[in-house]
């Protein structure tokens, strides 16, 4: 604590546990025999909140043993968009717009089980993600945490039943690619596939088509893209960049959120302030992207 003026989430919850443990066993050992005792008496709380005082700050541990990786950074960042996006669900109360951000059954239910759990721990407790002054010591709501409905939850939550695997004698796969030609640009897009549990494919666009843009690219990035089990994956190893999803339209949807998020996300930053991994992917970004075209 006294490095990092910061206590790690199990650090907190083994002390407060070892500590209660302690006192539940002074009251055992140390209180009259033959007196009734009630060992729900001295069970313990964090205490020394006043009215709307409750204010905890969370953050990311700043210790470098929980920094590994080239890309650690980043993928706080992917995980902070994607939290935000979940408290901005519950700002609204409106639970059933988790499928359209976790289409899959199987990354939505355990989402769905742990936000439920999260959400539902304050009761009928008023809740709210804020932000502190504290210079000011001005506090401003800015989600607020809505209950999160059973039968909602019953309705998001998807049985995966598992389907007996069935012998193959070959593991290839042929693909079908659509090449299209527009404005000297060439585009490549698998269309079809005949493959059995697994497949390894090439995924080569010269465009990058997002929501709200396009990149267009001097010359195709080389990507892998599989297919295993029920789930479709294209992958730059080059850029670090991964696309997911059960459909081949979901996974390029998936990678183009994660190009651009990445492309926005690291031209902001300084390179001073960029691990000497990211700063060769933004370089390379900068190098390949002919032009942005604003839609």
């Amino acid at each position: 604590m006294g490095k990092y003026n910061s206590l790690p989430i199990d650090v907190l919850v083994k002390l407060a546990q070892d500590l209660q443990e302690l006192v539940f066993t002074l009251a055992k050992y140390d209180l009259p025999s033959n007196e009734s005792i009630d060992i729900n008496n001295f069970r313990i709380e964090l205490v020394g909140f006043t009215k709307g005082s409750a204010v905890p700050k969370f953050a990311y541990s700043p210790r470098s043993e929980y920094k590994t990786g080239i890309n650690w950074q980043v993928h706080r960042n992917t995980v902070n968009d994607k939290l935000d996006k979940l408290v901005e669900v519950s700002n609204t109360g409106d639970y059933g717009k988790i499928i359209e951000l976790y289409p899959e059954p199987v990354k939505r239910n355990p989402i769905v089980e742990n936000l439920y759990s999260f959400v539902n721990s304050f009761g009928t407790s008023p809740a709210s993600f804020v932000e502190y002054d504290e210079i000011n010591e001005k506090i401003t709501p800015i989600y607020k945490i809505n209950r999160f409905k059973p039968a909602v939850k019953k309705e998001l939550i998807s049985e995966i039943k598992e389907v007996a695997e069935t012998v193959s004698e070959t593991d290839e796969a042929v693909g079908k690619i659509k090449i299209s030609k527009r404005d000297g640009k060439i585009t490549r897009k698998i269309i079809d596939i005949y493959s059995g549990k697994k497949f390894s494919l090439e995924y080569a666009p010269d465009v990058i088509v997002t929501e709200t843009k396009n990149y267009i690219l001097k010359y195709p990035l080389r990507c892998l893209f599989e297919k295993e089990d029920d789930y479709y994956i294209i992958q730059s190893e080059m850029l670090g960049i991964i696309g997911t999803g059960l459909t081949e339209d979901d996974a390029e949807k998936s990678f183009t959120e994660e190009f651009d998020f990445i492309y926005d996300r690291l031209k902001t930053l300084d390179d001073n302030s960029l691990t000497n991994h990211n700063r060769l992917i933004k370089n390379i970004l900068i190098q390949i992207i002919d032009r942005i075209e604003e839609k």
